[in-house]
Parts: C-alpha cells; structure tokens; sequence
C-alpha cells in the first residue's frame, strides 16, 4: 500500500497536469457558434454562450488572432467577413485592426463588427 504522503503527491501531480493542459491547450481566441435555426452565440473558454453582439472584441497574444466559426445550422452563413458552410467549422487568423460586413446569422441581416486587438 502507498503511502498517504505519496498518494497525495501523486494526486497533486495528476492536477497541476490537468490544469496545466486545459490552460495551454490550442484554442482560438474567439469562437462563434451558429446553432440550428441560425442563433448567433459567442462561447467563452468555459462553454458559457451570450448572444453575438453587434461588436465583436477579439483579444489574445502575438500579431495575430485566430477566430472559430462553427456553423450548426443547415444553411450557409456570411458572419462579417467570413462565409460558413452548412455544418461546417472554419477557423480564420486575422490581423489586428477593425474589419466588418453585413452576417446573415442575425434575423434582420445588420452590420457585425469585429475590432482585434
């Protein structure tokens, strides 16, 4: 039988290494999820969807931005400057700056503006 010092040196081990995981782990600095029947959400970094706003800010670390749109509905989408298929995930690298376009996602077809930074 181990020890309950080691036991617990293990376990620590184990959850440093977890965490250490789900915090570098490859994810992009935005993501954007059309839901069947085309419903525009932003998804945070712990699953928690708002609805997509009219402005879109995009933060991260070096020149460069990485946005994820994953359309789940059955219709292709126009999202500013990004065009979705039906089903489809595309990820976007982006440089800094404040781009925009008409997304088809939002029922009266207004303006999104994305502003990386």
């Amino acid at each position: 039988m181990m020890p309950l010092r080691q036991l617990a040196t293990l376990t620590a081990l184990g959850l440093g290494t977890v965490v250490i995981a789900w915090y570098t782990w490859p994810r992009p600095d935005t993501l954007i999820r059309i839901r069947a029947g085309g419903v525009p959400v932003v998804t945070d970094r712990f699953g928690r969807d708002t609805p997509l706003p009219d402005t879109v800010f995009v933060g991260g670390s070096g020149g460069k931005r990485t946005i994820r749109v994953v359309n789940e509905d059955t219709r292709q989408h126009q999202v500013a400057m990004f065009n979705v298929p039906a089903g489809e995930r595309t990820d976007y690298t982006v440089p800094l700056g404040t781009f925009g376009g008409a997304c088809s996602a939002h029922p009266d077809n207004r303006q999104l503006t994305f502003v990386i930074r």
